[in-house]
């Protein structure tokens, strides 16, 4: 498989679950999601609710970095095993990163939002071989 096919998957589906754990948060906020002003909402959320907000948020923060070392990976050359190896790293951090930074695990969330970034980094590495 082409790595370019992870850019859509990896997207949607790292924002959709992002937002569908913001949006839980939400609901039970209040009794259902406020579709007609859903940033008030969120901006009333505490505790895991306003945790998952800001994992949301950063979800759309951390995802350029990825796209832009996958793409300068593939279009530079890079070794396949290693852009879907790196890929495959970045996606699995990501994931932990979204459960630690809701579960409040500073700790954890921190060592794999610098793994994340690091592979997305390394991808950019593999275009200058």
């Amino acid at each position: 498989m082409d790595p370019l096919y992870y850019l859509p998957i990896v997207y949607l589906g790292l924002v959709i679950g992002s937002k569908g754990i913001l949006g839980y948060a939400m609901h039970r906020l209040g009794g259902r999601y406020d579709n007609s002003n859903p940033r008030a909402q969120q901006d009333a959320l505490e505790g895991w609710g306003q945790r998952a907000k800001a994992a949301h948020y950063n979800t759309y923060e951390a995802w350029p970095v990825y796209a832009i070392g996958l793409l300068a990976a593939r279009f530079g050359g890079g070794d396949p095993l290693w852009i879907h190896g790196l890929s495959l790293v970045w996606i699995s951090l990501r994931l932990l990163y979204l459960y630690a930074y809701v579960a409040d695990h500073d700790r954890l969330r921190t060592l794999s939002w610098s793994g994340a970034t690091f592979a997305a980094c390394w991808l950019m590495v593999l275009s200058l071989q």
